[in-house]
């Protein structure tokens, strides 16, 4: 749903994601922090000016 709402807006779907990590795995919430820092950097910053307004 939120990916939906993203793209309605204009904005990209894979600047979202949900990762479930216990507090138990610390390694698993680091490596989901980096891939999404790493995706974030490769999209580049948003530009209000190209999404859609409501």
């Amino acid at each position: 749903m939120i990916n939906d709402l993203m793209e309605d807006f204009g904005y990209d779907s894979s600047r979202f994601e949900i990762a479930w990590v216990s507090s138990a795995e610390p390694d698993k919430f680091a490596a989901a922090v980096t891939k999404m820092t790493n995706r974030i950097k490769q999209l580049g910053p948003i530009n209000s000016q190209d999404a859609e307004l409501a």
